[in-house]
């Protein structure tokens, strides 16, 4: 373990609801005074990977909340059937890691029919009030080659895009077209884990939003992940409480849900500012 005791904010995927979840409480955190400090490390997965680098583009989060507020009629995403999801099911099932699962779901990414191939990329720039990864900000990005199944955490240093980052970490299999990054093509950071816990790097505190808790097998488990970071480690983990999860309902992709959700989960950020400026108040400060 190195001595870099930065704080971490780890972002995880969920959706559109999750977007709207993670911005909300993010501002309701700033209402009481608790703030993304300019030297923390930002991990974003799928929806986290969209707030996380609409949080590095500099734009207040008081505009980012009334933009979720006022709906986001740029969501063109449709939400997942019954066969849609059993299809992904059934791929990871009895896989003994998470590559061979990965893997499995590349190749169900790899062969669907995508009516419209470059809309994940097109969503993914409405998302962004920035196309340019920030020179100022350590930004992470997670996606998952289709081919190897392996998780790759990309960065400003890697010369991807921001747009093609944020969208191969957002491309879900069957729903969206894989989004190619030089001679690979990579799929939702999800497909590894919804959260990726255990990719907060040093010994700082970390804080972790995780809309969603779903596991693609034993090692996405939020337990597990936490354990890989050791016990002596600050983490404070907040997940949706229950005014949340009333205005989110079934559908993490349903856009009509998102003012009413971002709302709500602005007061539960109120509510757990405590125990979040509690959690980094233990980090070291460069």
């Amino acid at each position: 373990m190195t001595n870099d005791a930065r704080p971490i904010w780890v972002l995880g995927g969920g959706g559109v609801a999750g977007i709207a979840w993670e911005v909300g409480i993010l501002t309701g955190l700033a209402d009481e005074g608790v703030t993304v400090a300019p030297e923390a490390v930002l991990i974003g997965t799928s929806s986290g990977a969209v707030v996380g680098a609409q949080l590095a583009s500099g734009t207040p989060l008081a505009d980012l909340f009334e933009r979720q507020r006022g709906g986001v009629a740029h969501e063109t995403s449709p939400a997942p059937g019954l066969l849609h999801l059993l299809r992904l099911a059934r791929a990871q099932l009895f896989a003994r890691s998470p590559e061979q699962a990965a893997r499995r779901l590349g190749r169900l990414a790899l062969a669907a029919r995508i009516d419209d191939p470059s809309r994940q990329r097109r969503t993914a720039e409405a998302r962004l009030p920035n196309h340019a990864w920030p020179d100022d900000v350590d930004l992470r990005i997670v996606v998952v080659d289709t081919g190897t199944g392996a998780s790759r955490t990309l960065t400003r240093h890697d010369g991807v895009p921001l747009v093609d980052a944020v969208a191969a970490s957002c491309a879900m299999p069957i729903s969206a077209a894989p989004v190619s990054i030089g001679d690979r093509r990579y799929m939702d950071g999800g497909m590894r884990s919804t959260l990726n816990l255990d990719l907060a790097p040093g010994n700082g505190p970390v804080i972790a939003l995780a809309p969603s808790t779903a596991a693609i097998g034993p090692w996405a488990r939020i337990d597990k992940q936490r354990a890989a970071l050791g016990t002596g480690r600050r983490v404070e983990l907040l997940l949706r409480d229950p005014a949340s999860k009333r205005a989110q309902g079934t559908s993490v992709m349903d856009r009509s849900v998102v003012p009413a959700l971002v709302a709500a989960a602005r007061e539960q950020g109120r509510r757990e500012a405590p125990r979040v400026a509690a959690a980094l108040s233990t980090a070291s400060h460069p």
